[in-house]
């Protein structure tokens, strides 16, 4: 089993969605022996994407290759109906230097405004950790990216609990801070009531490095990606409805970690944090997320010149808002179809509308957006290293805002069913509508 980071091209087609085009393309070039684990439009053109994505490669003989057979991409399933609650999803992509939520949880604030705005707010871990602070509120469902884009094709509902078991491994390479972790799970447990008690350390270092894509994305590699799989399945087979983990990422360099912390580089962990957990929602359908253990000891020190980036030096594990959001993270429950969830479980027919910056609209959830014409609110005030705008993707559900207070504004409207129309001036008179035989006579009718 291997990770991969490719880049690719893929045509357009006549009318097709761009999540068929994607769909199309990735399975074409990849095959059967290879799953797609993350991708992203990093370009967009009249008649072609730039994609790049990162996939894992298997062979029948690999004893996890079974569950990577199922590829949500390649099936997605229509909303068979509008459901209650009204539910949104924001999507704070990893890896791209977001101006909100490209620091350890300094998303977190505009999160819980959208979720004062709904029902339920949908997000994933990147949006709300912040070392030992994850301070998101009461509705909103904590959900690892892959699980997310999978329950926005139509392929995963979310359950909620009241608390989960968790399960943590970790990496052999960090074996030196491994009593800041035991710390941080004991105080967990007996300050925040959390069950978190089982962990394993792997036999073997994980090999996690990061690697920077073309485009300028982070993104990385896991050399021994097997190791990460096997200890999940112990941790399950032991009770675990959950998995945590906690792994040192090599190649992060002096030079890189201060020019992210100025502002200038994306997270260097980040995407590869992603893969990590993206492999464990493939294989197993469980809450995850990763936290990366001390891979700056000469290079990190302190400083307090950048504000949103305090997080970082609050903690040595950084793993306590792991745990806090693990606890009471969502169950993922594989669906059929879309036509007969359970009352209690959302489904992407609860989705009313998905938040996400206005340079990001090449990824799975806004194609899905498009596919399914759930609204889709792009944010400009929430820049990235990425043009991928509405001006090149031309997808007709996209509104447009300025800043998050706008976003929560325009969900406040579609969870009351006030037309978005009638909040702007001017507002257009009312069009009539005509047949065809109303507008060209019929040659012989009598007047």
């Amino acid at each position: 089993m291997k990770i991969n980071n490719v880049a690719c091209r893929i045509a357009t087609a006549g009318d097709a969605t761009s999540l068929a085009t994607v769909s199309r393309g990735l399975s074409n070039l990849l095959g059967l022996e290879t799953y797609p684990l993350r991708l992203s439009i990093v370009y967009a053109a009249p008649r072609e994407f730039s994609v790049e994505a990162t996939t894992v490669t298997f062979e029948d003989g690999d004893r996890h290759a079974a569950r990577f057979r199922n590829v949500a991409l390649y099936r997605p399933r229509r909303k068979a109906i509008e459901a209650r609650p009204f539910v949104a999803v924001q999507i704070i992509p990893t890896g791209v230097r977001c101006e909100f939520g490209g620091f350890a949880g300094d998303a977190c604030p505009v999160t819980n405004l959208l979720a004062s705005s709904v029902d339920v707010l949908v997000t994933h871990p990147n949006a709300v950790n912040a070392s030992d602070l994850n301070e998101m509120a009461e509705n909103v469902l904590y959900v690892e990216g892959k699980s997310l884009d999978d329950f926005l094709l139509g392929h995963l509902g979310l359950l909620t609990v009241k608390a989960n078991k968790i399960g943590t491994f970790i990496d052999p390479t960090g074996l030196g801070h491994i009593d800041y972790l035991i710390n941080s799970l004991n105080a967990a447990r007996t300050v925040g009531g959390i069950d978190c008690a089982l962990h394993t350390v792997l036999r073997e270092e994980l090999g996690v490095q990061i690697e920077w894509s073309d485009a300028g994305r982070a993104i990385g590699t896991v050399l021994r990606p097997e190791a990460i799989l096997d200890a999940a399945a112990l941790l399950i087979s032991h009770g675990a409805q959950a998995i945590g983990g906690v792994s040192v990422i090599h190649g992060v360099t002096s030079a890189m970690f201060s020019r992210h912390i100025d502002g200038e580089l994306p997270n260097p962990s980040g995407g590869v944090e992603a893969i990590i957990t993206h492999l464990i929602s493939a294989a197993f359908r469980v809450p995850t997320a990763h936290a990366p253990l001390p891979y700056y000891k000469d290079l990190k020190g302190m400083q307090t010149r950048n504000p949103r980036a305090a997080a970082e030096f609050i903690s040595v594990p950084h793993y306590f808002s792991v745990l806090k959001g693990l606890a009471r993270a969502a169950r993922l429950i594989e669906l059929d179809a879309l036509k007969h969830v359970p009352s209690q479980v959302l489904s992407v027919n609860n989705v009313s509308a998905i938040v996400m910056p206005a340079s990001c609209l090449g990824g799975i959830p806004a194609l899905a957006a498009e596919f399914h014409d759930i609204p889709l609110i792009a944010v400009r005030d929430n820049p990235t290293i990425l043009d991928v705008t509405n001006a090149k993707m031309r997808i007709a559900n996209v509104i447009e805002v300025t800043s998050y207070l706008e976003a929560a504004g325009v969900l406040l409207a579609l969870r009351q069913g006030i037309s978005l129309e009638s909040l702007n001036r001017p507002v257009r008179s009312a069009q009539k509508v005509c047949t065809p035989s109303d507008l060209v006579p019929t040659v012989g009718t009598e007047s």
